[in-house]
């Protein structure tokens, strides 16, 4: 049967750009060449043409509409029998890639960059990270949890509790989310835990190539420890795939002594640190489930008073 290999096995583009989604096809017989979106056979249209120039079919979409994002097969058929290869088309950012310095200039904070590939503005980043666990030790399985909700676990300076309104979302092994919320003393998570914060990102212009720049300065680190983080970014076509780990040193000591600053442009002004991310975390609470527990604690309060 005839061989296919694609150039591509996903393409990313955006409304009213053009893509092209590419097969490189060998076989005796000149085998036949068909394109498919899932079930479906493919025409020729105004903004969809077939090319074929040797061994390599190309399908391209003039002026990419949200309805084309999806699924695309490339099948090759000739006497000896039928192969097929897909082609993801999406508007999803690419994969981050990280471009800070491995070793840090703090002992606690450490400033942290990367940079994205997306035709369409990133609407915000969720950066993930963790001190990395003692040498031998398995904490659970090694990986965040599961992005695919925008619930906020709550960030602390990992030596601190204190009483507050809290919420705290969880994933369990059969992908249900479940929440808890309530008024008490909340401890802090293991500091190998995942943490993880949302943050808002301010679009300023297409740059080369669609490429797209963040950082942030992470605060309330150990010294000397190594840490890991992985990210994601969003579109308004959705998740870009969890990006590659990578790991960073804080120092022993300060190499500077002036601190970290994160950058105003990106932050629309705001100089965010997972302090004040608590505040955002704690506004993730969904208005009902809110209403409810005030609700709970007025009427706790007014039968003690009566009692």
């Amino acid at each position: 049967p005839p061989e296919i290999t694609v150039e591509r096995p996903v393409v990313h583009s955006a409304e009213g750009y053009e893509a092209q989604l590419v097969c490189i096809v060998h076989g005796e017989n000149q085998p036949e060449v068909l394109w498919y979106r899932d079930t479906m056979q493919l025409d020729t249209t105004e903004r969809r043409i077939m090319e074929s120039h040797g061994s390599r079919h190309t399908l391209v979409i003039r002026k990419v509409h949200r309805a084309d994002f999806g699924n695309y097969t490339c099948v090759a058929d000739n006497q000896l029998g039928k192969t097929r290869k897909s082609i993801m088309l999406t508007g999803k950012p690419n994969p981050a890639k990280f471009n800070s310095a491995s070793r840090g200039n703090w002992k606690d904070s450490y400033n942290i960059s990367w940079e994205v590939e997306s035709l369409s503005p990133i609407e915000e980043y969720k950066l993930l990270f963790r001190r990395l666990p003692d040498s031998g030790t398995n904490h659970e399985d090694g990986h965040p949890q599961p992005l695919s909700h925008q619930s906020q676990r709550k960030l602390a300076s990992g030596r601190e509790n204190r009483t507050s309104l809290y919420t705290i979302g969880n994933v369990g092994s059969n992908g249900a989310s479940s929440y808890n919320f309530g008024y008490g003393r909340q401890f802090t998570d293991r500091r190998t835990d995942w943490r993880d914060v949302i943050l808002p990102a301010a679009f300023s212009g297409q740059s080369n190539g669609g490429l797209q720049s963040m950082s942030y300065v992470i605060r309330g680190l150990d010294a000397g420890q190594v840490y890991e983080a992985k990210v994601q970014a969003r579109n308004k076509f959705g998740w870009s795939p969890v990006s590659e780990a990578f790991t960073f040193k804080t120092t022993d000591t300060d190499r500077f002594a002036e601190r970290p600053q994160s950058t105003g442009r990106i932050y629309n002004g705001h100089n965010q640190d997972i302090n004040s991310i608590d505040s955002k975390a704690s506004s993730k609470v969904s208005a009902p489930a809110l209403l409810v527990f005030l609700a709970a604690l007025i009427t706790n309060r007014l039968l003690d008073l009566h009692s």
